[in-house]
């Protein structure tokens, strides 16, 4: 009885074989490349706080795995810049990933750590601009053109975050993003920073960057509403 079973189900044709069909893509597949955020954003999860030890274990195992880049601030505190120059000597596969804000200042910290790669980030949505920033929408310009610059001015790869871009102004948005494709930009992050976007609001967000520059792009999706994974796979259909 069960050999007659096990006959049966080895002999079937694949039973996914016309779903396979409408999931097939075209003949141009990309890479999709997987940049990890437990060492930065993980700790900002309530009662999150890592050794640089276990920092360092994390790195490790995060490369092991097959993670492309992997993301952690050393502007937090000197405990966080002395990991973050410690990952950085292991000779890690993945890409460590320097983060900070779009300052000179945060882009001389990652300096002082032998980083290759960095990233920058700046809130260009209404509210970022108003109350935290309190800048004009030509200043946020203006920084994120100058932190680009300066980057790129010192050797290192950056990449360019548009915190809140879901929220901001669609045509500022993509103001924003030309300026830092001039200035030299490596890759642009879009982040859904309040988890408010549905894998339709993702793919349209990403394609609306994406017919305004070649630059590579990321996504930074939340889970908020539980579509991180459907968002992700949105913004990769959109050209991130």
């Amino acid at each position: 009885m069960f050999i007659s079973v096990t006959f049966v189900i080895d002999s079937m044709e694949n039973p996914n074989r016309y779903a396979d069909i409408y999931n097939e893509y075209d003949s141009n597949q990309k890479k999709i490349s997987i940049l990890d955020s437990t060492l930065r954003e993980g700790e900002q999860h309530p009662g999150v706080s890592f050794t640089n030890k276990q920092r360092i274990q994390i790195a490790w195992m995060l490369d092991y795995f097959g993670v492309d880049q992997i993301e952690i601030s050393p502007v937090v505190s000197e405990d966080h810049k002395k990991a973050v120059r410690t990952i950085i000597k292991q000779g890690l596969s993945a890409d460590i990933v320097s983060h900070g804000r779009a300052l000179r200042s945060d882009i001389d910290v990652s300096l002082d750590c032998d980083a290759t790669w960095v990233a920058a980030y700046l809130g260009i949505s209404e509210v970022h601009l108003r109350d935290k920033l309190r800048i004009t929408q030509q200043e946020a310009i203006e920084r994120a053109v100058d932190t680009v610059e300066y980057a790129k001015s010192h050797g290192l790869k950056i990449r360019f975050t548009i915190e809140d871009g879901s929220r901001a102004e669609p045509k500022f948005m993509e103001k924003m993003c030309r300026a830092v494709t001039e200035a030299g930009v490596d890759r642009i992050s879009l982040p859904d920073t309040v988890g408010i976007l549905r894998p339709r609001g993702m793919y349209n967000f990403t394609s609306k960057v994406r017919k305004i520059t070649d630059v590579a792009l990321d996504a930074h999706v939340h889970n908020d509403m539980g579509f991180a994974l459907a968002n992700a796979f949105a913004a990769c259909e959109a050209g991130a």
